[in-house]
């Protein structure tokens, strides 16, 4: 397995890392998407669990994150690719939630 990919997977297990740790887990995540195409189909399927455990516990990273920089200005600071859309946890935070119908959808 790739050691970038590893290490994240670890990373998004403890949303309550430090600031600084939440800094280089963003960091190795913005690495792991320069190499994203060179990935297994199982390293693809697993970081995109990762990643959406990192966006649904965005709220515990960021308050972590915060006590350390703030995303907005290390953002402008380091001008990441519209893509890479984990440098935006405080926006994420504050965005609506999608909501989960009340109904099950039946196929044929």
């Amino acid at each position: 397995m790739n050691l970038l990919l590893k290490n994240y997977l670890v990373d998004v297990e403890y949303p309550e890392a430090s600031g600084i740790e939440q800094l280089q887990m963003l960091a190795r995540r913005s690495e792991l998407a320069e190499i994203e195409y060179t990935l297994s189909p199982l390293e693809k399927n697993q970081l995109a669990e990762a990643d959406r455990k990192l966006a649904l516990q965005a709220d515990k990273v960021l308050a972590e994150l915060s006590r350390f920089v703030n995303l907005a200005d290390e953002r402008e600071r380091l001008q990441p690719s519209a893509g890479e859309w984990w440098w935006y946890l405080d926006v994420l935070v504050r965005a609506p939630a999608v909501p989960t119908p009340s109904y099950q959808l039946v196929t044929p």
